[in-house]
C-alpha cells in the first residue's frame, strides 16, 4: 500500500541582496554595464523632458544607486542581474519624476523659462511665442467639465495601473516589463533592451497577466 504524497514545500521567499553584496556587484560592473547604464539614464532623460526638473542623467543614476545602497528597492541576485536591477531602478524613477511634473504642472518649478523659448525669426528677430498669444475664446464651463470628466478617468486608471505596479514592486523582471510596456515598446523591444531569453519574457508576462486579472477583478468588484 502506498503511502499518502508529501504536500509539496512552498518555494522559499527570495532574499534581498545584502549592502555587502551589492557593493561588490558595483565594483564588478564591467564597461559594457556601464555604458548600457548610461545611455539608458540619457534616453530616460531625454523621454521625460520637462519631467527631469532641470536634472541630468547623472542625476538618475546616482538615485537609483542611492535606492538600492539604502533599501527603498532590492535587489534580487536570482531573478536579475544588478546592472538589470539598476536600470530598472532608472525607469521606475524617471517614469515617477515624468509622473509627479503631470500631477503638479502648476507648480513654479516646473514653470517654463521664457527665454527657453526665445526663438530667432526669419528676419533674425528674437521672438518668442508668447508675443502672439491672443485672449482665449473658450466656454469656461465646458473647458472645466471636459478637464474634470479627463481627470476622473485618469484617476481611475491610474488608480489601477498603481496596484498592479504595487504588486510587482519586490519582482524586478515583472517590474522591467510594465516600466517598457508603459513606454510604447514591444516586447521584442523589451526583451533585447534587457536581454530577456524568450522563456524568461513568456514567463514574466504570464505572471503579470494573472496578478493583473485577479487586481482588476477586486478593483471592478468582479
Amino acid at each position: 500500500m502506498k503511502g499518502k504524497p508529501t504536500p509539496s514545500q512552498p518555494a522559499p521567499k527570495p532574499q534581498a541582496a545584502t549592502k555587502a553584496e551589492i557593493h561588490l556587484a558595483i565594483e564588478a560592473l564591467t564597461d559594457e554595464d556601464t555604458e548600457r547604464i548610461e545611455q539608458t539614464a540619457l534616453n530616460r532623460i531625454n523621454r521625460i523632458g520637462r519631467g527631469a526638473n532641470r536634472r541630468s542623467h547623472e542625476d538618475l543614476i546616482q538615485e537609483a544607486f542611492i535606492r538600492i545602497l539604502d533599501g527603498t528597492r532590492h535587489w534580487f541576485k536570482g531573478r536579475v542581474s544588478f546592472a538589470q536591477c539598476l536600470i530598472g531602478a532608472i525607469w521606475s524613477i524617471a517614469s515617477e519624476w515624468a509622473g509627479h511634473r503631470e500631477r503638479n504642472k502648476e507648480l513654479p518649478e516646473y514653470a517654463s523659462l521664457e527665454s527657453d523659448l526665445l526663438r530667432p525669426n526669419d528676419q533674425g528677430k528674437t521672438t518668442s511665442p508668447f508675443d502672439e498669444l491672443q485672449s482665449p475664446d473658450l466656454n469656461i464651463v465646458e473647458e472645466f467639465i471636459e478637464t474634470d470628466m479627463n481627470a476622473e478617468w485618469e484617476s481611475e486608471n491610474k488608480a489601477l495601473a498603481d496596484k498592479i505596479e504595487a504588486a510587482f514592486e519586490n519582482d524586478e523582471r515583472a517590474t522591467i516589463v510594465l516600466m517598457g510596456f508603459q513606454d510604447g515598446m514591444d516586447g521584442p523591444a523589451i526583451r533585447a533592451e534587457f536581454e530577456f531569453s524568450e522563456k524568461e519574457f513568456r514567463t514574466t508576462t504570464r505572471r503579470i497577466q494573472r496578478g493583473a486579472r485577479k487586481i482588476m477583478d477586486e478593483h471592478y468588484g468582479k
